[in-house]
């Protein structure tokens, strides 16, 4: 007789953890506040704004742009609280109710996007939007949206951005050195954009999936979704499939946090799909340091300082990577749910994505159609 299981399924199998409640830095606890979205689909502005499983977001001082995914639209909360949609326009529904992508570029209300998923600011206030199943890096600036990088047909190749081809890049993240990477999920790769437009493989070997630490090019990833950069060029990378975190340093890539668990090291009967799932990592959740932590399908990552903010996707959890080392949960029980206030008591579903400002989260809170805030000075500082 067969059962089925999903990584989604594994956060209570496996391992659990107390959340550790966290003080505020005056003894006043932290909270959790949605600033946008009802937490039903849609596309309506303004203050009761709709989203559809947004998945991007960027927080900044001219507001919170998001990349509405299903939607295909480019929003941005602007400071007075009210939404509006700034790039992209709808096509039409498919069977399943979700607008139809397209690619076109064109102005800013004709353009057209296809599951745009990460977005990132570029020079002069222009806007860098990551069209995953496009294939593609566009470019909004100048009131017009433009294709970058991609030739919107899915592959691999390297070279300038106009015959670069990507496979349904995820996330994207700026180096020090104003370069961009980004997370080539569907290649199972980090790729880097150059300051003169070229295109190169950082880590990972093309179309090959699993696990292997070592050197750049004999590395291997499994579908990674999340990318952070911090000052000294450490590229953080969410190794989504493996449900790691792993880390791209002077020519190596070593697993920062969380470990491997297969079908075979657990001690419950669990049958499958398809016998190709006896292979699959399973998640779990745990902290603690390195290895002893364990992660379900961490998605967008975030420099806080010297801190590293997961959205702990599969989990329901924010999770933070402190400086020396150790894994905490910031918020979330493990539980899918919508609750704001006390951090304690703050739930979360599928959270895709996080965006620091200042000492400010901004969560894509993606199953509950909403953008949330915490503010991390009131959370963090603490010992480890």
């Amino acid at each position: 007789m067969r059962r089925i299981i999903t990584g989604m399924l594994t956060a209570t199998l496996l391992l659990s953890a107390v959340t550790v409640p966290l003080q505020g830095s005056e003894g006043v606890a932290p909270t959790v506040s949605t600033i946008a979205g009802t937490g039903s689909h849609g596309t309506l502005d303004g203050e009761t704004a709709q989203f559809n499983l947004p998945r991007g977001v960027l927080a900044s001082s001219r507001g919170v742009y998001v990349a509405d995914t299903f939607n295909n639209l480019i929003r941005r909360v602007n400071t007075d609280g009210n939404t509006s949609t700034i790039a992209g326009n709808i096509l039409g529904m498919d069977v399943l109710r979700f607008p139809v992508g397209a690619h076109r570029d064109a102005g800013l209300n004709e353009a057209l996007f296809n599951r745009p998923a990460d977005i990132m600011l570029g020079a002069n206030g222009s806007l860098f939007v990551l069209d995953s199943a496009n294939h593609a890096l566009r470019l909004i600036t100048q009131n017009n949206v433009f294709t970058f990088a991609g030739t919107g047909q899915a592959g691999h190749n390297d070279g300038p951005v106009f015959t670069a081809q990507f496979n349904k890049p995820y996330a994207m993240a700026t180096g020090p050195d104003g370069e961009i990477f980004i997370a080539d999920s569907g290649n199972h790769t980090i790729r880097r954009i150059d300051t003169y437009g070229v295109v190169s493989t950082v880590a990972g070997r093309p179309g090959m999936s699993g696990y292997n630490d070592g050197a750049t090019m004999d590395a291997l990833f499994n579908g990674p979704m999340g990318i952070a950069v911090d000052s000294q060029g450490r590229i953080f990378v969410a190794d989504t499939g493996n449900h790691l975190i792993r880390m791209i340093y002077n020519g190596n890539v070593t697993t920062l946090a969380g470990r491997l668990v297969f079908p075979s090291q657990v001690d419950f009967d669990i049958t499958y799909f398809d016998d190709e799932w006896d292979d699959a990592p399973l998640g779990g959740f745990a902290n603690g340091h390195g290895a002893e932590a364990m992660f379900n399908l961490p998605q967008g990552l975030a420099m806080w300082n010297d801190t590293l903010i997961v959205a702990d996707t599969g989990n329901h959890r924010i999770r933070a990577i402190m400086p020396g080392g150790a894994v905490i949960t910031i918020a979330g029980d493990g539980l899918p749910g919508h609750q704001d206030g006390q951090i304690t008591g703050a739930t979360f579903h599928l959270p895709e994505n996080v965006s620091v400002l200042g000492n400010t989260l901004y969560i894509a809170d993606t199953g509950n159609n909403v953008i949330r805030t915490i503010n991390l000075i009131n959370t963090l500082l603490r010992d480890e």
